[in-house]
């Protein structure tokens, strides 16, 4: 993968694919990139939504694969999950406890590295219903990212450079 420089270059379609990236099971420094767009003179409010769209795509792919594992989905990819789950056992069970316990609200956790990609796999695996799947890892992505932009933003006023 290009460094979050080239990404950079790249603008914001960069951002959105290493958004999407990090939205999936891949490491990805979205944040790096959107923070060095700001940096180059993109609006924030620009960076926020790409990078929120990219990320939640890639994390509907996570939920995706669970469904259809849940489903009975095997090959290559279900043995891959299937092998995750296992190795993940107790994190995934905590992950799907606390999905029936508090519903789709913790899902506002999904930005969180590993465990997030552990509620998201959870939702798809507990067959989560699609509308607050959406709305609620959104809402978390988007804030998240709301947060670096205005973080990054204030920190280019106040004249802190990269």
């Amino acid at each position: 993968m290009p460094d979050s420089s080239t990404l950079a270059e790249w603008g914001l379609p960069g951002l959105f694919l290493v958004a999407v990236m990090a939205g999936s099971v891949l490491p990805a420094p979205s944040e790096a990139v959107l923070a060095a767009l700001i940096y180059g003179g993109v609006q924030p409010a620009w960076t926020v939504a790409v990078a929120t769209v990219g990320n939640v795509l890639g994390a509907i792919t996570v939920y995706l694969l669970g469904r259809w594992v849940a489903r009975g989905g095997g090959g290559p990819v279900g043995r891959w999950v299937q092998r995750r789950r296992a190795r993940e056992g107790p994190r995934l069970e905590r992950a799907q406890a606390r999905l029936a316990t508090w519903g789709a609200p913790v899902l506002l956790l999904a930005w969180l590295p590993v465990v997030g990609d552990v509620f998201v796999l959870a939702a798809g695996l507990v067959g989560m219903r699609w509308a607050p799947f959406v709305a609620f890892v959104t809402l978390g992505k988007a804030l998240r990212y709301l947060f670096v932009a205005l973080s990054v933003a204030a920190a280019s006023q106040a004249g802190i450079s990269p």
